[in-house]
């Protein structure tokens, strides 16, 4: 365990996994120093929270005459060590851990599922947590979702099983993290403004695996192509979810899932779920096998599925306006997300694509062959549209540019017909323009009611 009593202990960055590592290091003896470099009026009043409490502050940097005499580092998961100019810390030789493993380190329980993937996360772990909520589970859900697991602590014992979003970032530095049950959903092309190839990315995905064994489980995604490279390197047993019939795990077929452990079969019906399209299926298959798995009875899996509604900014459906279908998907950042997204829309109904954020450095070309027959018309914005506009001019589907997202949508309602599908699905981050993916989607959706 990691000692913090009277220990000097730094944090970089003071976003919610950084003040609830703050205030339980505090409360448990240590000595916090926490250096971040924005302020704001949310930055403002956890630090007038945090200095009663005794913690010392620098705002405005990560100096390493701050930093320099502490006994180790909490640094939040949005903060890159290599654009920020840290690496005074390796060169005095400061130890760098992440918020969930210093929870790790904590938790009275180690029956830790833990999710991560490059789409589908967040829609997993909440049916996850709802599923277990509704079978009577002592459970928290927490991590990358918004809570974080270092404020959930207090509410862990022994016989508590932790359902915990997990991201690359939060990987990145863990030592000796190990969920019980370990989630990977998908990998595709995504954090290249973090991550300098392909390489790097899934080295930081794979460390969910890294401290397991045989004694814990995998489920893994049998139809990824990444994931696919990596199944000699993971030593626990391993369960797979697949859209092929499999003898070990999960796959789909005409509306049901059917699990296989150990030779014993389980059916799930998945034709009243409200969650729709190929990502959403993957992310059901995965919550369900990991709840049989548990000990999870299939009745009480299939009437959470059922009653699970779409979480905001992914596929949802916003208005119908003169028979065009306006969908908000602004959490999809990454060209992943958009394939999904495109082929969850009924092949009846032309889409009208929305594209664009900022760039990322994502290969879009990647999505030509998922456009054809299927979008009628490409509508770009944001720092990526040139780029974009660049890569897809092949595909022979006209393509505009706009200035924002409110001409977008005008120009969606002026081109669209009875039975089109406007899909906002931006394949980018929003900070470009907006202050997150969250905002986008009710900047899209604040625009599409102005046209009723």
């Amino acid at each position: 365990m990691i000692e913090i009593k009277n220990k000097k202990i730094g944090i970089i960055g003071l976003g919610i996994s950084g003040f609830d590592s703050a205030l339980f290091l505090i409360e448990n003896g240590a000595e916090v120093y926490i250096s971040e470099k924005n302020y704001n009026g949310e930055i403002k009043e956890k630090i007038d929270i945090l200095k009663e409490k005794g913690a010392k502050f620098e705002i405005g940097a990560h100096s390493e005459e701050f930093l320099k005499n502490v006994d180790f580092i909490v640094i939040s998961p949005g903060v890159d060590e290599k654009s920020e100019n840290l690496n005074f810390l390796k060169k005095r030789k400061i130890p760098v851990i992440s918020e969930i493993e210093l929870a790790y380190n904590f938790s009275k329980s180690k029956k830790i599922i833990g999710i991560t993937g490059t789409n589908g996360k967040t829609t997993t772990t909440s049916l996850l947590g709802e599923i277990f909520k509704n079978s009577n589970y002592k459970s928290v859900v927490c991590g990358n979702i918004g809570n974080s697991f270092i404020g959930e602590i207090k509410n862990i014992d022994e016989n508590t099983w932790i359902v915990l979003e997990v991201s690359s970032f939060q990987l990145e530095k863990i030592k000796n993290f190990k969920p019980y049950i370990a989630c990977l959903l998908n990998i595709d092309y995504d954090h290249f403004d973090r991550y300098s190839n392909m390489n790097e990315y899934i080295s930081a995905k794979k460390r969910i695996f890294e401290n397991q064994d045989e004694n814990d489980f995998s489920i893994l995604n049998f139809d990824n192509y990444w994931i696919k490279r990596l199944l000699k390197e993971i030593k626990s047993k391993k369960l797979f979810f697949s859209f092929s019939k499999i003898l070990n795990g999960a796959y789909y077929e005409n509306g049901k899932i059917l699990i296989n452990i150990e030779g014993k079969i389980r059916k799930i019906i998945t034709e009243n779920a409200k969650l729709y399209g190929k990502g959403n299926i993957e992310n059901i298959m995965a919550s369900s096998l990991i709840s049989v798995l548990c000990g999870i009875d299939e009745e009480t899996i299939q009437k959470t599925i059922e009653n699970f509604n779409p979480l905001p900014h992914r596929m949802e459906i916003v208005a119908e306006i003169d028979g065009i279908t306006f969908i908000n998907d602004s959490k999809s950042t990454n060209p992943h997300s958009v394939k999904n997204s495109i082929l969850s829309i009924d092949k009846k109904n032309k889409i009208i694509l929305i594209l664009g954020g900022k760039d990322k450095g994502f290969p879009y070309s990647q999505l030509k062959k998922y456009l054809k027959g299927k979008v009628k018309f490409i509508i770009l914005f944001g720092e990526a549209k040139e780029r974009i506009k660049k890569e897809l001019k092949s595909v022979n589907i006209p393509i505009e540019t706009t200035e924002n997202l409110s001409d977008c949508i005008k120009l969606a309602k002026s081109i669209g017909k009875k039975g089109d599908v406007v899909l906002f699905s931006p394949g980018c981050s929003s900070f470009d323009m907006f202050k997150n993916y969250k905002e986008r989607g009710d900047v899209f959706k604040k625009e599409v009611f102005s046209l009723l």
